[in-house]
């Protein structure tokens, strides 16, 4: 495996990451790209952390400002995808570091994340990542009929 921050190239399997990860239980809206034109216009080279293994981007952690204000310039906001069939294996674990590595070389003193509620496995993966429940946004959204609670974490450098 390798870790290391994407390129063009990736795009491809970028997308197929995201399209197969971004799902009903793990994001509110619907993530879907038509292309890797469309899909390097969000996240163009260099604005991830990919882990690539045979070729092939199995897992991807993105940052960026979450409110483009000098006043919020301390403050990182992330969000990871690791393939299925490596879940468990350390991908996410190492996507992690990389990002508190990257944290303080830039001087962060903040890492922020949103995760729905019934997303337990990431829930306890950010736990154990030392990211502490921050707040709790209830009832933010409607998911295939059910009220679904929005939590807000932070890790602190």
């Amino acid at each position: 495996m390798q870790i290391r921050l994407s390129v063009r190239e990736d795009a491809a399997s970028m997308i197929e990451l995201e399209h197969l990860v971004w799902t009903p239980g793990t994001t509110p809206g619907n993530v879907h790209f038509d292309s890797e034109a469309e899909f390097l216009l969000k996240s163009p080279p260099g604005s991830k952390i990919v882990v690539v293994k045979d070729d092939k981007v199995i897992g991807i952690l993105g940052y960026k400002s979450p409110i483009p204000l000098p006043s919020n310039q301390h403050v990182v906001e992330i969000d990871i995808a690791v393939h299925p069939d490596y879940q468990r294996e350390g991908v996410g674990q190492l996507l992690m570091s990389k990002m508190k590595d990257i944290a303080r070389e830039k001087g962060y003193i903040k890492i922020s994340l949103r995760v729905l509620s019934i997303n337990k496995k990431a829930i306890r993966f950010y736990e154990k990542n030392g990211f502490k429940q921050e707040g709790l946004l209830e009832k933010e959204f409607i998911i295939e009929g059910n009220f679904v609670d929005d939590i807000l974490m932070a890790f602190f450098l």
